[in-house]
């Protein structure tokens, strides 16, 4: 499906009113815009498949919402040739970048998409439409609305703080564009109002939809609607929220794997909360790109490991008394995410990615959520809450003992050896330091799944020596846009 030919509402009116415009294109049933494609609950059921087809795209969650958090932020660098990628990572983004540009306009699609669903849902008079089919799919389509505009606020908009209320976000768009006639020229909401309408579709969401969708894996669940309740809240530093909010995640159906790799190998694994999959059958480039931009067999390695990473993240992760006690004890210890899913290449001292191996077909399924991110996202949460507590220290090492390995002189790995990685509350003097013990382990843990650069933004620290909240730590409004919309302000900066 070509990228660029489905334009959604507001974003591109001069191309709405055209006479070749995708109101006006013969569409497929799950992709027609117009409200008469929705007669029957299996309409609704087809076009809930388009919905989550513009969320698979590389633009919106098949990619960049994964992707271009880490280069944003100081855990990757970019190293290849696309000029739009690489303006990004050395934040000299312009109001045209295509990148910037694609998310917008797919960011929208998905929404719009959303909103044709919800509206049908209360038109359409069909007696397989139950109830119980009518929750969920509410649920779902509340769950990519709410999940959509919390990502695109994230990059459009100012990090949430203390003048969020009059930071500009996003517009809200809450009613749908079927005919041209339906087409409106909305400003920006603040970054307040958009973080309100998100918490109250996922909110909703979270009670409409059920513990596992009989549709299978790829959609919404009560529990991914919880896991971003949670990270809504995070965002917000809300952590008693937050807190509460991973516990009804963590209540549901998962478990840590074995080891690190097993997550990104064996996809619908027990850790999997929610992700956006992809098959060999998808058009590869357009629906998923993981795999091309972080493999050294993709493309030669676009996104590396940042030198950073590895001296800031991963070699923070077992402190200096415990290499010391290691080593005292004639072990070694090696980090199983770094061994298992990266390749250092001597030559040119570098890490490459192997969270994603399937260059032949992108296939790989984009990580949107999974368990220990939110056991991580809990455990700084109850911290801040409770300081030096049992809770948040068994979580953090719950982590840690999946990563780790201490091997003995013959390189086996030693009985009984948590004791030389696990933490206990004597190791830290207050709560910052248990905090800032979990920040390393979410940075090390999550590299590369597009949590990085929220995370700093959240914590309102510098980025690669730019202010979290510098004009340069957010995408400007997309040129087209403001073309097209002149009620549309740009950000500072652009």
């Amino acid at each position: 499906m070509n990228k660029l030919k489905y334009i959604l509402g507001f974003m591109l009116v001069a191309g709405l009113v055209a006479c070749d415009s995708f109101l006006d294109d013969p569409q497929p049933a799950q992709s027609l815009p117009s409200a008469t494609a929705f007669n029957t609950a299996q309409d609704i059921e087809n076009a809930m498949v388009g919905a989550y087809d513009a969320a698979q795209n590389s633009d919106m969650f098949g990619t960049n919402t994964t992707m271009l958090p880490g280069i944003y932020s100081d855990n990757g660098e970019w190293r290849g040739s696309f000029p739009s990628y690489r303006d990004i990572y050395n934040r000299m983004i312009v109001s045209d970048n295509p990148e910037v540009a694609a998310m917008w306009q797919f960011g929208y699609r998905v929404i719009n998409a959303a909103n044709l669903i919800l509206k049908a849902l209360d038109e359409v008079q069909d007696p397989s439409l139950t109830a119980e089919l009518a929750n969920r799919l509410r649920g779902e389509a509340l769950f990519l609305r709410g999940a959509t505009h919390f990502e695109m606020v994230r990059f459009f908009g100012k990090a949430f703080n203390a003048t969020s209320n009059a930071d500009l976000g996003i517009p809200i768009m809450v009613n749908p564009v079927a005919t041209t006639g339906d087409v409106t020229f909305p400003s920006r909401n603040t970054v307040a109002e958009v973080y309100t309408q998100v918490l109250t579709d996922l909110t909703q969401a979270a009670s409409l939809l059920p513990d596992a969708n009989p549709r299978g894996r790829g959609r919404a669940t009560k529990f991914a609607a919880h896991g971003y309740l949670a990270r809504v809240a995070f965002q917000q530093r809300e952590y008693g929220k937050a807190a509460t909010e991973a516990a009804a995640v963590l209540a549901g159906p998962f478990s840590l794997n074995a080891e690190p790799v097993e997550f990104f190998s064996i996809e619908g694994s027990s850790e999997e909360i929610w992700a956006v999959i992809h098959t060999p059958q998808d058009n590869p480039g357009v629906n998923g790109s993981l795999p091309t931009f972080h493999n050294r067999a993709g493309r030669g390695g676009d996104v590396v490991y940042a030198e950073d990473l590895i001296a800031n993240g991963f070699g923070k992760i077992v402190t200096s008394a415990q290499q010391d006690a290691i080593a005292n004890a004639g072990h070694t210890v090696v980090d199983l995410r770094l061994t298992q899913l990266s390749q250092f290449d001597a030559a040119s001292n570098t890490y490459f990615i192997e969270k994603y191996t399937d260059v032949s077909t992108n296939a790989d399924d984009a990580p949107i959520q999974r368990l220990a991110d939110f056991m991580l996202l809990r455990a700084e949460a109850v911290a801040r809450t409770s300081g030096i507590n049992q809770e948040s220290i068994d979580l953090l090492n719950s982590v840690r003992r999946r990563a780790l390995r201490v091997l003995d002189s013959s390189g086996e790995v030693v009985a009984n050896s948590d004791s030389f990685i696990d933490f206990s509350a004597g190791n830290f003097a207050n709560a910052d330091e248990l905090i800032e013990a979990i920040i390393t382990e979410r940075r090390v843990e999550l590299c590369f799944e597009g949590a990085r650069f929220h995370d700093l933004t959240r914590l309102q620290r510098t980025i690669r020596g730019l202010a979290w909240d510098d004009n340069n730590m957010r995408f400007p409004i997309p040129q087209r846009e403001i073309d097209a919309n002149g009620n549309l302000e740009q950000n500072p900066g652009y």
